[in-house]
């Protein structure tokens, strides 16, 4: 079972218990996803009450992050929210959007009705997503939730943005091309790329000597090297082939010129 489960949200927590034993956690069998029984996942020692007193007030974001060893395998929730936007891994990817099903019978006398998600996380390696409750009321109770979790063959791997060789790529764009004007278009324009690639490679490279095992490094490192090399020839076998178009160009007006004389 996945010990522990940080939970963080936008809205104040105006009741219940604390927000961090809200979510309850089981063992998943990735081949089948079991509904858990309503009674497993509510319970009124875990139920909080979130509010917000801004006019029209945010959409209320409710985030879960588990261990990097365990990935999430499906989530239940119990909210008074009739809809719902899934969000995924470290970018916060658009996942789904999901209506609830509504838990009470038809009741005009039940204030707050509570509604049901059962959510499969289909996507290998996901242990962080964000719940975009969307309701017009200015509050919202969560009655309870429940993570099925599995552990994680790729660890922590499978979200992590790849990291990009600066000087290599540095070193491509100089061979492109003879012309002074176009070098420095080209020039200027990798910059800004370079500029943007910078600030996940390094951090990419922290956490994997923080976290990752020498092993799996060494196979990570393995992969994005080959990975790389086949990029490093796509993009110098496209600039031959522009060298050889220009030349090709340059050659026919030479020969259309002489022609003339």
């Amino acid at each position: 079972m996945c010990d522990k489960v940080t939970a963080r949200c936008n809205w104040p927590q105006i009741g219940g218990n604390e927000l961090g034993q809200l979510v309850a956690t089981r063992l998943s069998d990735e081949d089948v996803f079991v509904k858990p029984d309503l009674d497993d996942v509510i319970n009124e020692e875990r139920a909080v009450l979130l509010a917000n007193t801004e006019n029209p007030p945010p959409p209320c974001e409710l985030r879960f992050q588990i261990p990097t060893r365990f990935k999430i395998a499906a989530l239940t929730l119990i909210c008074s929210a009739p809809k719902v936007e899934l969000f995924i891994g470290p970018s916060q990817e658009y996942c789904e959007t999901i209506y609830g099903l509504s838990v009470e019978e038809e009741d005009e006398e039940i204030p707050v009705r509570p509604y049901r998600y059962d959510m499969e996380i289909d996507r290998s390696g996901i242990n962080d997503i964000n719940l975009k409750m969307l309701t017009s009321a200015a509050e919202i109770c969560v009655y309870g939730a429940m993570l099925q979790t599995a552990p994680n063959p790729n660890g922590i791997t499978t979200q992590l943005p790849r990291p990009v060789d600066l000087e290599r790529i540095q070193e491509l764009l100089q061979r492109g091309g003879s012309n002074s004007s176009k070098n420095e278009e080209q020039a200027e324009k990798f910059q800004q790329f370079m500029s943007l690639m910078k600030g996940c490679s390094p951090q990419t490279e922290v956490k994997l000597q923080e976290t990752a095992p020498n092993s799996d490094v060494t196979i990570l490192k393995d992969h994005i090297d080959m990975r790389f090399e086949k990029l490093t020839q796509l993009v110098s076998k496209r600039l031959d082939s522009f060298e050889a178009q220009q030349t090709e160009k340059l050659n026919k007006i030479i020969a259309l010129l002489e022609k003339e004389k």
